[in-house]
């Protein structure tokens, strides 16, 4: 993905782009109060998305992979609590889920149940994704933020790929 702070124009990959309407999707979700359906909206979100302010209403609906987003969105179904109290358990002292900017934690969220749940995807691809998605919204401390609680989620869960992926690297 490149970083939209640095070129007028970002071009995203379908996994990219559907890892970022999944995060649209829950933030609108939640600023709805959950009072419209998850299906209505992603709906309307990949009916009437953009990136930028100058482009124009189209569908995302071929730019996007399915199964990703459908995979994203049941996070929902199987609770946030328990993804919640995963990044908890790896905030440094001072930072709070309440306090943390929305699409921040939404980020951190996604990120977390992919590493939690979505096995086939790889740690080093998960990391990748979600950071360059922070750092298309956030300053370089914040982004170090988001990088440093997924690795720690990471170590928790897939310690061995992690330690595999590292041994690789210095071979």
């Amino acid at each position: 993905m490149n970083n939209p702070k640095k070129t007028n124009k970002p071009t995203y990959r379908k996994r990219t782009l559907s890892r970022l309407i999944a995060i649209q999707i829950f933030y609108q979700f939640e600023f709805h109060e959950e009072k419209i359906s998850l299906e209505e909206i992603k709906n309307n979100v990949l009916d009437n998305y953009v990136l930028e302010q100058e482009e124009n209403i189209s569908s995302y609906r071929k730019k996007i992979d399915h199964n990703l987003l459908d995979s994203l969105l049941s996070a929902v179904s199987l609770g946030m609590d328990n993804i919640d109290e995963e990044i908890k358990s790896h905030l440094k002292d001072g930072w709070e889920l309440p306090n943390l900017p929305d699409v921040m934690l939404y980020l951190l969220r996604l990120g977390a149940f992919e590493l939690k749940y979505m096995i086939d995807v790889p740690v080093k691809v998960v990391l990748g994704e979600y950071v360059d998605i922070a750092a298309a919204f956030f300053e370089n401390k914040k982004v170090t933020f988001v990088n440093a609680t997924l690795e720690a989620i990471a170590k928790q869960n897939r310690a061995e790929e992690l330690q595999q992926a590292k041994s690789a690297k210095n071979v």
